[in-house]
């Protein structure tokens, strides 16, 4: 008791317990309605298969959903099963208490953050902690189900393990096994820790098989998984996710210098300006992701600063902790030398938190217009009905909240097949949406053919603002 009140005593830390509880507080004020990324539909769909019994959607009683792979009969979801394990306790108290997983995400991960900064910089503001709760692109992806946070929390568990030394490195192995799981692309980040214990000060061969122990059950699920779900132990289909190239290594290097530049002044350099002993433990992971991904084939255009900041940083979500640290490090040995720095420092911090809350507002003006078309689509299509559908309005459905049977006639702008006259007796429905940004020509021409074909459709639904949508009732 008298530890846990000292503890309450250190400078920073009522500070920081205030942070946690605003945060938590404006999360609830704005807490999701649905989600609005496809991805998002891909990993909740997945938990519910888990729940069910199932690893696989054949001969299970959830249809497909986007993002589904086929391999001689067998249907599992493109993505790894690390996140939908993680999301299955939460989809047994219903599919909106979902999106508590990443407020806990979020809290848990400022808490690893908070004691990992304890080890690096014992007398830092545990304050400073906050920096990454608000960091943009954590706020966004606490309040989705994407793969993203839990990762980078994992990791980040993963390497605060790591410092506290020989007693802990099984648990770190287990953490990143865990972020293995969840995305593949972590393995890099085991062979930095597994570098780190080899060529520390005190290496031992002892060391390096206790973090391995560790990271063994992980990497043995990895492999039955991949074994059972695509036919081979090292046979994940990258390729449906995108490829590496030293092609695209200037493009993604323009895309994210700027990005770690320009919210925490310097923050690219930072873990390069800690303490000698702290300077691999974050340089390595947080560039090694860095040089990772920007030999990867996909990062999120936009002309937006908010959207690059948010979603834009989410393959770079794990090394985000290791940048922050350093930020964080650098910036208390800066303000202690000023006049008036504590002031600068919680305005700061304060400042954060105000954009944290305008990042959640305008995220949930954003869910309101997907949950508002939602609803237009499941009041007026029936269960039994089969639907032809955009690929942007096939979003609003989902086994989570009712599953509608649905076609898509376009994807990324190229027409599909489409066969309609085999079930003449069931309500058939076709459904058009498009965002103000993305409109497609292509996907408007395809539809106005496929209503040509009924001329007794009748227009169900209709509006302009703030999408483009349309729904008919074709017999």
């Amino acid at each position: 008791m008298s530890s846990l009140s000292a503890n309450l005593r250190r400078p920073g830390v009522l500070p920081l317990l205030a942070g946690l509880a605003l945060y938590t507080i404006s999360f609830l004020l704005f807490y999701p309605r649905t989600f609005a990324i496809v991805d998002e539909d891909a990993y909740l769909t997945q938990a519910l298969l888990f729940r069910t019994g199932h690893v696989s959607y054949e001969n299970s009683p959830i249809p497909t959903p986007h993002m589904t792979v086929e391999h001689d009969g067998r249907l599992v979801s493109k993505y790894p099963p690390g996140n939908a394990l993680f999301l299955l306790p939460f989809v047994l108290l219903g599919w909106r208490a979902v999106f508590l997983s990443g407020l806990a995400l979020a809290l848990a991960g400022t808490g690893l953050f908070g004691l990992a900064l304890r080890r690096l910089a014992p007398s830092a503001d545990p304050a400073w902690s906050l920096l990454y709760l608000f960091y943009p692109a954590v706020v966004l992806l606490s309040r989705t189900v994407m793969s993203d946070l839990l990762a980078g929390t994992a990791v980040l568990a993963g390497f605060y393990f790591l410092l506290r030394g020989r007693p802990s490195l099984l648990v770190a192995g287990l953490a990143l096994g865990f972020a293995c799981l969840v995305r593949y692309s972590n393995v890099a980040l085991v062979l930095v820790a597994l570098t780190l214990v080899a060529c520390g000060p005190r290496p031992r061969l002892g060391r390096v098989a206790m973090l391995l122990a560790g990271c063994v059950p992980f990497a043995v699920a990895i492999l039955a998984y991949d074994a059972y779900a695509f036919g081979g132990p090292l046979a994940f289909p990258m390729y449906l996710t995108g490829f590496f190239s030293p092609a695209f290594f200037a493009r993604n290097l323009a895309y994210y210098i700027p990005n770690l530049l320009l919210l925490y002044p310097l923050m690219l350099c930072a873990p390069l300006f800690v303490r000698r002993g702290a300077r691999l433990f974050l340089a390595m992971p947080a560039y090694l992701l860095l040089l990772l991904y920007c030999f990867f084939s996909f990062v999120y255009e936009s002309t937006s600063w908010a959207e690059r900041l948010t979603i834009g940083m989410r393959y770079l979500l794990p090394a985000i902790p290791f940048f922050v640290l350093g930020f964080a490090v650098a910036a208390d040995r800066i303000v202690r030398r000023l006049r008036g720095g504590g002031s600068i420092k919680y305005a700061s911090i304060a400042l954060m938190f105000a954009l944290s809350v305008a990042i959640q507002y305008k995220h949930d003006q954003r869910l309101q217009i997907q949950d508002y078309y939602r609803r237009q689509l499941y009041n007026h299509v029936p269960a039994s009905a089969l639907l032809v559908s955009s690929s942007e309005a096939s979003k609003l459905v989902s086994y989570a909240w009712g599953w509608r049977d649905y076609r898509l006639f376009a994807e990324f702008n190229v027409p599909l097949p489409l066969e309609l006259e085999g079930q003449p007796g069931r309500p058939l429905y076709a459904v058009l949406m498009e965002r103000p940004s993305r409109r497609h020509q292509i996907e408007e021409d395809l539809f106005d053919s496929i209503l040509v074909r009924f001329p007794a459709r009748h227009l169900v639904a209709e509006t302009r603002q703030p999408c483009r949508f349309r729904l008919y009732r074709l017999r």
